[in-house]
């Protein structure tokens, strides 16, 4: 009974680590991912502790190379307190390593740190893994010792939850000790110890803690000769093991439970306990249990056998370890065996199982063209008036469709040919306004600088004036280039050479990259661009179509900001679709100017609040670009208090195609 009592805790202990451990990754690469997007150290340190306290449990090993790592970060950072927080992980892993004495000596220096420091909280917590160590490391008297103390502390500084798990933790070594003595005063200690950690566990502690009081006290009880309480105590551990479905502890509450009908003599109970424990192992897959009870089900059987009902059932098997081992090895073969043989028998039940069905297939084949030939030569004649009919039908049919299907080809045909007029239309009125764009901006600047150098030819003009005209010429020549540029890009879609490329765009940093991009113009007007995109917004686009449409809008609200004002670029979340607005304080529009910029087509530009010029095309192409990826601008503006510019981005309607 006292190794079944401590088989128990490990067993919830095992399922709990297992639960935990399922869905954790590697240690390292997991590492790596979270210091990939961290600069600061002292997040570094955090990102090490972290993933060294969820992944010790799972990979104690290599926990304990990332906690290392990061203490020495934590002391090169003069971490004060979380060097202690890794030291007391370190501590943990060392023991779960079975390095016990390393283990010890860890949590000793993590004591002496808080002590010095006045963290009564922490010396309880430090005393409490001491005797833990103690305990997994098999020597109970010193455990206690250090349980004991922490259990001082917690009880001044009123801290139940500990004090809870601290009784508990002293209640198994007192029942542990007792099951295994023949003392009935140290049995009674240990139950009124554990009655008491009772009412801890009922306000505090999770009900693995508290079923574990239960099957201790039916051990407990069952070894002090009170039948009674020790199946009242066995019947809530199996309900509370039961509902949280814990196949170990189902199996050691029951199995206790059989020991108890023994006691009474009630041999045939004491067997359907056996076997409902067997349903248990099987249905849960833990057959290794099969193994750890096979013992125990041996002397329930022995007691059935010899109708004694004063057989005592404890967990000391008398066999030597050689013999254990011996055992264990014939077990191991048997159940080979028994596997081979279970295999082998299926597979045969298989073949049979498949000459069967192939043999009713056959018969059911035959009865079927039977029946198909008696039913084919009664239909032969009305399936040939039939055909005759139908064929007549089908001409009739026939020609009737290719009507339809004329009238419908030459519909199609008219609406087509409508679409291509209007489209060559629109695109010669799109040529003619470029022809005379590009006639004015290109040769006003080529002009200017013809009649400079003319003048110049005939005089000497002075230096500050030829400057000057040269600073006007650059002017209109970088409102001639930025015009090539979208003309280029323009072109480049209409004569079909770029396919759209859909990726995830992160908002925030392509934002950032515009307000470097015009940070002299920023500066030239004292404004203030502010980045309010959340970082962790992600939309899927064309990254060089969204770039032209993100840079044009924040070029123009440039243009059109009065000095010093602020440029905001946020976004907003809804159901359908992602918003990124661009919004300014600048000149804004009235509702003409406004109606004029929703047709999309190619417009009059207009001087922006330092008199800078542009080509009026700018915006036709963003219009394009966000049509052919599904996407859609719509603009507000009132004059004098600005515009905004939402660029409306649908999560689930993004086109892919070229």
């Amino acid at each position: 009974m006292v190794s079944a009592s401590k088989s128990i805790i490990l067993g919830v202990t095992f399922i709990l680590c297992y639960l935990f451990t399922s869905a954790q990754q590697t240690g390292w690469n997991r590492l790596n991912s979270e210091l990939a997007t961290l600069n600061d150290d002292s997040l570094k340190v955090m990102a090490h502790y972290k993933v060294s306290t969820e992944l010790y449990k799972s990979s104690p090993q290599e926990a304990k190379e990332i906690a290392e790592k990061g203490y020495q970060l934590a002391v090169a950072n003069k971490m004060g307190e979380i060097q202690l927080s890794f030291l007391n992980v370190i501590g943990v892993i060392e023991s779960k390593l079975y390095n016990f004495d390393e283990s010890i000596n860890t949590h000793f220096k993590v004591l002496r740190a808080r002590e010095k420091n006045g963290d009564r909280k922490g010396a309880m917590l430090s005393l409490l893994n001491i005797g833990n160590v103690f305990n997994v490391s098999r020597d109970a008297k010193q455990a206690l010792v250090y349980y004991e103390q922490a259990m001082v502390i917690a009880r001044e500084i009123a801290d139940i939850r500990n004090e809870a798990n601290i009784a508990i933790n002293i209640g198994n070594i007192r029942a542990q000790g007792a099951l295994k003595g023949s003392k009935k005063a140290d049995v009674v200690d240990a139950i009124n110890y554990l009655l008491k950690t009772i009412d801890f566990s009922k306000r505090k502690a999770p009900e693995v803690d508290l079923y574990n009081c239960y099957t201790l006290l039916g051990y407990l009880y069952l070894k002090n000769e009170d039948v009674l309480k020790s199946e009242y105590y066995t019947d809530l551990a199996i309900d509370i093991a039961e509902a949280g479905n814990f196949t170990y502890g189902i199996c050691y509450s029951r199995i206790n439970r059989a020991n108890i009908f023994v006691r009474r003599g009630q041999f045939e109970l004491a067997e359907k306990e056996v076997e409902i424990i067997r349903q248990n192992i099987e249905k849960s897959g833990l057959h290794d249990l099969f193994d750890e009870f096979n013992s125990d089900f041996q002397k329930i059987a022995k007691a059935i056998k010899e109708d004694d009902k004063d057989i005592v059932l404890t967990d000391v098997d008398s066999a030597t370890v050689a013999d254990a081992e011996e055992m264990e090895l014939l077990r191991l073969k048997v159940r080979e065996e028994l596997r081979e043989k279970y295999e082998t028998e299926k597979k045969e039940l298989e073949n049979k199982n498949l000459l069967l069905e192939n043999a009713a297939i056959e018969r059911e084949s035959l009865l079927f063209k039977l029946l198909l030939s008696a039913a084919l030569t009664i239909l032969l004649t009305f399936v040939i008036m039939l055909i005759l009919l139908q064929r007549k039908n089908v001409q009739l049919r026939n020609e009737k469709q290719n009507v339809e299907r004329a009238r419908d080809e030459i519909k199609e045909q008219a609406e087509r040919i409508h679409e291509q007029h209007k489209e060559l239309f629109q695109a010669d009125r799109f040529r003619s306004r470029i022809f005379s764009v590009v006639s004015h901006d290109l040769r006003a600047p080529i002009a200017n600088f013809q009649v400079l150098l003319s003048v110049s030819k005939l005089i000497d003009l002075p230096a500050d004036d030829i400057k000057r005209t040269l600073i006007a010429i650059g002017h209109e020549v970088e409102t001639a280039s930025k015009m090539l540029d979208e003309l280029l890009v323009w072109s480049s879609q209409q004569m079909g050479n770029e396919s759209l490329e859909i990726t995830s765009l992160a908002v925030f940093e392509l934002v950032e990259v515009c307000k470097s991009l015009f940070s002299d113009r920023l500066n030239l007007k004292e404004l203030d661009l502010k980045n309010c995109v959340d970082p962790n917004v992600v939309i899927q686009g064309d990254l060089k179509r969204f770039e032209f449409i993100l840079r044009n809008i924040i070029s123009n609200a440039i243009k059109f900001s009065y000095l010093g004002k602020t440029i905001t670029v946020f976004h907003e979340e809804r159901p359908e679709e992602v918003v990124v607005a661009i919004a300014d304080e600048g000149a804004g529009m009235d509702n003409e100017k406004l109606a004029k910029l929703q047709d999309r087509d190619m417009q009059e530009s207009y001087l922006g609040t330092f008199q800078e010029k542009g080509a009026g095309i700018g915006l036709m192409l963003c219009h394009e670009f966000a049509n052919r990826m599904g996407w859609h601008i719509r603009m507000e503006s009132k004059i004098g208090l600005g515009s905004t510019f939402y660029i409306c981005i649908p999560k689930h309607s993004i086109s892919q195609e070229d």
